[in-house]
């Protein structure tokens, strides 16, 4: 028997929601037929639920199939009544399937090969690896790893925090370890010692997917904090994307989070979702980045950099294109520049604007700027920082790009240029209406963006209620929330393990509906 939360609606009837991906223990529902029964103190206290039957034919439409892992494997839920001649019950059928990746060799040498260097074998060293490790060095309470399998050396939330613990003088009381590599690109040797670090820590925190988290055993009482490099975009990530292209497997590395830190309350959700844990294991901590954002001195700084590096813009208003990549990744990410009209673009300018390119670093064509434009397009790629870019500019310009989470706070005008939002909302799919929540004017042509530049209609209105909704705190204290509520507090109340009540419960045969709790039981 495994339990579901129930509500209660207005009307005095009850709402069950299941997420098939995260149902118990951040594990799916399991393979079943199962029933959905009234418990009263964690017994059965009526038959199953039914359905009405002059509705039958809704149940087959309600049914899904989920593809992932590469099309490999699926997810089927499909729902169902007994074949019972008097009173048929209600039925959630629950399976999960795969098939191999290809025909199986019968080489015997090919066969040993697959064993000593498989998958299989590498997952067994490296928990071999890790339990060693923690057992010849066990974590004494004062170790923080500072880790990333997406860039080379500490930056954004990770170093944020890390900077913030030491000029608290905590580097004198924990002992500081990095490790910064790309799995691509690694050694083995740099592998081995990435989970001889992780075994013999007693808090890692991460800025982004960490693939190796998937094989290792964790021990429980490692707290593992993802500081999610981006704030709060469009597009659908993770197990926001089950059943989609870019699906995760219903095992992921999302899954073994002890926490993950998002911006708002609003937003715990959105981000449980897509790592397929607890809500309340997403904490509002804000995004530590912010803090250097928005601190007056640094700002003014970076401001005038800008300007010693591009005198020529001075006084006069600077407008920045900074779309986010087509394409399904680094290895073919792209963007459409013949959507955009430069003549117009360049004509709109006058001698009091300037147009700045800033592409996504998955985009590997440059802007193709005519020579003839030159005097008002300019491509700003190679500036150091994309945030710092931001205190210099007047009107961005993007689509569907985390870019927004920043330069809200800035209170400055957006146009949204979404040529694709149809097809971008089917194919990568938005957690939220797209015409509802961009804080700007949105655009689906180069004479419309040409037309907002021109005429200064940016529909700035939308910007205030965009930061109430993804900003629990503007502040420049995100750091020290994340330090002092994950690591130094771990306050009882955000512990993972919570009661809910009433609930419901889920069982493997038997069942039916009461006020305290429902139970699904799994039939033969």
């Amino acid at each position: 028997m495994l339990e579901v939360p129930v509500e209660i609606d207005n009307d005095g009837s009850y709402r069950i929601t299941i997420n098939i991906t995260n149902f118990h223990k951040r594990k799916a529902v399991p393979n079943g037929s199962w029933k959905l029964v009234p418990t009263y103190g964690g017994v059965a206290v009526g038959p199953g639920a039914t359905f009405p039957l002059n509705r039958f034919e809704e149940l087959e439409p309600a049914s899904r199939s989920y593809l992932y892992n590469k099309n490999l494997s699926a997810y089927v839920v499909k729902f169902d009544v007994t074949e019972d001649d008097v009173r048929p019950e209600f039925l959630v059928r629950c399976y999960a399937f795969g098939r191999g990746a290809g025909k199986k060799t019968r080489n015997p040498l090919r066969k040993l090969q697959q064993k000593v260097t498989g998958h299989d074998t590498r997952v067994k060293l490296a928990n071999n690896l890790y339990r060693v490790a923690r057992a010849v060095r066990p974590p004494n309470g004062k170790r923080i790893l500072f880790a990333s399998e997406a860039r080379t050396a500490i930056g954004g939330n990770l170093l944020q925090v890390r900077d913030r613990m030491v000029e608290r003088g905590l580097d004198q009381e924990y002992e500081f370890r990095y490790s910064f590599r790309i799995p691509q690109t690694a050694t083995k040797l740099g592998t081995a010692r990435t989970i001889w670090l992780i075994a013999t820590s007693d808090y890692v925190l991460i800025d982004d997917y960490f693939s190796m988290l998937l094989g290792l055993k964790l021990d429980p009482r490692t707290v593992l904090v993802q500081l999610w490099h981006a704030g709060s975009g469009f597009k659908t990530i993770g197990f926001s994307r089950f059943g989609r292209y870019g699906s995760p497997k219903l095992t992921n590395s999302h899954r073994t989070y002890t926490y993950a830190i998002c911006g708002s309350t609003h937003l715990t959700g959105v981000y449980a979702e897509a790592f397929g844990i607890e809500e309340n294991a997403v904490i509002p901590t804000g995004l530590p980045r912010i803090d250097v954002f928005l601190d007056p001195e640094r700002t003014a700084r970076v401001k005038a950099e800008f300007a010693s590096r591009y005198p020529g813009f001075v006084g006069k208003r600077v407008i920045l294109f900074a779309p986010t990549f087509r394409g399904r990744g680094i290895k073919d990410g792209y963007y459409d520049y013949d959507r955009l009209d430069l003549g117009a673009i360049h004509e709109a300018m006058g001698d009091d604007s300037v147009f700045l390119f800033r592409m996504h670093h998955f985009i590997h064509q440059a802007p193709p700027i005519p020579a003839q434009y030159a005097d008002r397009l300019f491509n700003v790629g190679d500036y150091p920082d994309t945030n710092d870019l931001l205190h210099s500019v007047d009107v961005l310009i993007t689509d569907y790009s985390s870019i927004i989470y920043e330069f809200s706070l800035l209170n400055r005008p957006m146009v949204f240029f979404a040529y694709d939002q149809e097809i971008y909302s089917v194919t990568r799919g938005f957690h939220r209406d797209y015409a509802l929540t961009a804080p700007g004017k949105i655009v689906a042509d180069s004479a419309g963006l040409v037309r907002a530049l021109v005429e200064n209609d940016f529909d700035t209105w939308k910007v205030a209620g965009f930061r109430r909704e993804n900003f629990d705190h503007v502040d420049t204290h995100s750091s020290d929330r994340v330090i002092d509520w994950l690591i130094l507090g771990r306050p009882q109340e955000r512990q993972l393990e919570t009661a809910a009540d009433p609930h419901t419960s889920v069982d493997q045969a038997s069942g039916e509906i009461s006020p305290d709790a429902i139970v699904s039981e799994r039939t033969p």
